[in-house]
């Protein structure tokens, strides 16, 4: 492959797009030889100084998954910045830091010999801090009224207000910079601009002009504040290189992210990945069926067959397969620490309700009860309405009765009230981390439970490392039924995928 130099560093241009693209597969993007092949030969024709059109022609050749997309950019941006060398006199660490992009030079638009007026303090007086972050208030506003883009600004806004001496040199943080700044203030200033620059400066708070101005306002300083967390991020891997930085600054994959470490947010951006991983269980099901459409072997017919060539089963005969859908009943923990796991195995597993005859699902705390009826078969299930549908279930159903875990009460509940749940036409999938604050854990319950299904798992959220620590008993459980880690929707699919039957 031709070796491409970019003219403002000295590091060859194809060495630094293989950093780049080993950065997204450490971060769990499936990049293979072929896409990273044909990314250099993208780079070939892309003109180099248009940003917007070198982010997109990489995240076409390299992206699979469109949810992904905000991992890519903030990787994209630590490797190629807005402005190379950005809060550093030098390069980074391997001197890849200032390749790629237009900002070799400076910010979009500025003349390379431009001196900010900010930084021309006198020759032996300070700049005074009050006023360089009055002037920077001043400017920010001035750039949020006229909008477009603001990295020249937050660049501005890192630079001055962000930096910092750590015990490893100087650093970057956006905490800082913004907590100098306090963004939330400059509101009313930008929607006073937003309506004299509309010649309505006399709009009365609550009309329509003036709450339109406010909303504008705040989504522009949101922009900014979101642009600054980005730019500290790239200062910091001018200092210590993109691949240290893109460790913390680059968020997980949506598929990635522990479900007892998710946020709201983050269960949100996993959403979006039931579909599609649906479409890809649902594929594997189906040809799964494909494969078994020949049922067991007939020994009968097959030693009748047999009687033509000696007594020797040349040809094998096989019963006629039984082309039913299984059965599926679920038993969700709807404790606070496992709801997480719980919503997204629902929305998983609702997706896929065309693959089963029947499903039932049962929620528990400490103690049990039916929820099946809660769910609406006939609409798109959501975080949001699964979240509401178990504070429901909560208030109005038996499932907890002090809120504390109580596995013990849960099987023995469920064995005495719901005697018909489980047959053995049907699969259970216990989704639980067998925390059960050191009360009985029925195991006899549990072994009946197994011995009555046709399948029986146990999906945990937790590390395989913390079965059986504190008041975990899911070594106990694991010794009665096959129990998976499941901390991440990746892992939730791989499981799900390998176990649900045909």
């Amino acid at each position: 492959m031709t070796t491409v130099r970019d003219p403002g560093a000295g590091t060859p241009l194809d060495t630094h797009l293989h950093a780049f693209v080993r950065t997204l597969r450490e971060r769990g993007m499936a990049i293979g030889p072929g896409e990273a092949i044909t990314a250099a030969e993208v780079l070939t024709v892309l003109d180099l100084t248009d940003r917007g059109q070198l982010r997109e022609g990489l995240a076409a050749v390299l992206l699979r998954e469109q949810m992904h997309r905000k991992t890519f950019d903030v990787i994209f941006d630590l490797y190629f910045p807005v402005r190379g060398g950005f809060g550093a006199a030098g390069t980074g660490p391997d001197g890849a830091s200032g390749s790629g992009g237009e900002g070799c030079s400076g910010a979009p638009g500025e003349a390379p010999d431009q001196v900010d007026p900010l930084k021309m303090p006198a020759a032996d007086t300070p700049p005074d801090p009050d006023a360089v972050r009055e002037a920077l208030r001043q400017e920010a506003v001035a750039a949020l009224v006229a909008g477009g883009d603001h990295d020249g600004i937050a660049s501005q806004i890192v630079e001055q207000l962000g930096e910092y001496n750590s015990a490893t040199g100087t650093a970057f943080s956006s905490y800082q910079a913004l907590k100098a700044l306090n963004p939330q203030t400059l509101i009313a200033a930008i929607a006073n601009g937003l309506l004299a620059a509309a010649g309505e400066e006399g709009a009365a708070p609550g009309s329509f002009e003036y709450e339109s101005a406010r909303r504008v306002a705040r989504s522009r300083v949101a922009g900014l504040t979101e642009r600054v967390t980005e730019l500290t991020s790239v200062a910091m891997a001018a200092r210590r290189g993109p691949e240290a930085v893109a460790q913390y600054a680059a968020p997980q994959l949506p598929e990635n992210v522990a479900f007892f470490a998710a946020t709201r947010t983050e269960l949100h951006r996993m959403e979006q990945t039931v579909r599609p991983l649906a479409r890809q269980l649902s594929t594997r099901l189906l040809v799964r069926r494909r494969r078994a459409r020949r049922g067991p072997i007939d020994l009968r017919r097959t030693l009748r067959k047999s009687m033509s060539t000696g007594g020797v089963p040349i040809d094998l005969a096989h019963r006629r397969p039984r082309p039913t859908k299984p059965e599926l009943v679920l038993l969700c923990d709807l404790s606070g620490s496992v709801a997480g796991f719980s919503n997204f195995t629902l929305l998983l597993t609702h997706a896929l309700s065309a693959e089963f005859s029947k499903i039932r699902v049962f929620g528990f705390v400490d103690s049990v009860d039916e929820i099946t009826d809660y769910i609406d078969p006939s609409r798109t299930l959501t975080v949001d309405t699964v979240v509401d549908m178990f504070d429901r279930v909560i208030r109005e159903t038996n499932v907890a009765r002090f809120g504390g875990s109580d596995y013990g009460n849960v099987l023995r509940t469920f064995v005495r009230d719901f005697p018909d749940a489980v047959t053995h036409r049907g699969t259970l999938l216990i989704l639980g981390d067998a925390r059960s604050n050191h009360t009985d854990p029925a195991l006899a319950e549990l072994d009946e439970l197994v011995d009555k299904a046709r399948h029986a798992f146990w999906l945990n959220p937790e590390r395989r490392a913390s079965w059986g620590t504190g008041d975990s008993v899911a070594d106990k459980y694991g010794r009665l039924i096959d129990m998976y880690e499941c901390r991440t929707a990746g892992q939730l699919a791989e499981v799900i995928g390998r176990l649900l039957p045909v």
